[in-house]
């Protein structure tokens, strides 16, 4: 389901993001692959310490692996840090991952994209502090 309190203006980096981490929370299939559509280009990269995914279907696989693992089972979301901000086609950014119970950031992140033209985000590239 989409979420009506999340704004699509280009021009400001905060809901830009808000975008993003509704990606992440998002626990509908059919409306994750369009959200990635939406945010991604269609050859976009998305770097972690640890892996390397290219273009919407291995975004896809990548999202829903987090998704089952941390958000399905009910006990944690993630949440932006209403720190972003951005130029030249570059846009950077705080996350949290929350327990929902408490409210506590379990893990924390920081998330520098690259957009093209069109606003589409062509790198991700994120890091985990916690």
């Amino acid at each position: 389901m989409s979420d009506p309190n999340v704004t699509s203006d280009p021009s400001d980096p905060n809901a830009f993001v808000e975008r993003y981490i509704a990606l992440w929370n998002e626990p509908d299939a059919e409306l994750r692959r369009k959200r990635i559509a939406d945010l991604f280009a269609p050859d976009a990269a998305h770097f972690t310490p640890s892996q390397e995914v290219r273009g919407h279907a291995e975004l896809e696989v990548r999202v829903t692996k987090a998704f089952d693992s941390w958000v399905r089972p009910g006990e944690h979301a993630f949440r932006a840090v209403r720190n972003a901000n951005g130029h030249h086609g570059a846009v950077r950014f705080n996350w949290e991952m929350a327990h929902l119970a408490s409210g506590e950031a379990v893990s924390v992140g920081f998330d520098l994209v690259l957009l093209d033209q069109d606003g589409l985000i062509t790198s991700d590239h994120q890091f985990i502090d916690r």
